[in-house]
């Protein structure tokens, strides 16, 4: 019977130890997240530019020069052969770019003097 009693302090000691630990770490979140936000409004470094006003003449495309792009995209994705013949010019443009080759690129350059594709 002593040794049932005495396991049985054991377990309540931890387990009121470990119910204390958890509410001192919640405790402490409580304290710590509110001071996070007295901080968020000093670094007046970084804040966003202010919009310009752009003369009425100034088109879209001027200001975006990607919208044109888009439009070219759609065009190309409509048509599978152009769509290829598209992929192909990127490629080339890619590897113009970035002109180091891997072992892979390598490896698939034999595989095509090989197969003569």
């Amino acid at each position: 019977m002593k040794r049932v009693l005495k396991a049985f302090g054991q377990t309540l000691s931890q387990s009121i130890l470990l119910v204390c630990t958890l509410a001192f770490i919640g405790l402490l979140s409580l304290a710590v997240v509110p001071s996070q936000a007295a901080y968020a409004g000093q670094d007046k470094t970084h804040a966003p530019q202010e919009a310009t006003i752009t003369e009425p003449a100034t088109s879209f495309e001027d200001l975006n020069p990607q919208a044109g792009a888009y439009d070219e995209i759609v065009k190309t994705s409509q048509n599978p052969a152009n769509v290829e013949k598209a992929y192909d010019e990127s490629l080339k443009e890619y590897k113009g770019e970035h002109p180091q080759e891997g072992i892979v690129q390598k490896a698939e350059d034999l595989i095509e003097k090989v197969t003569g594709n």
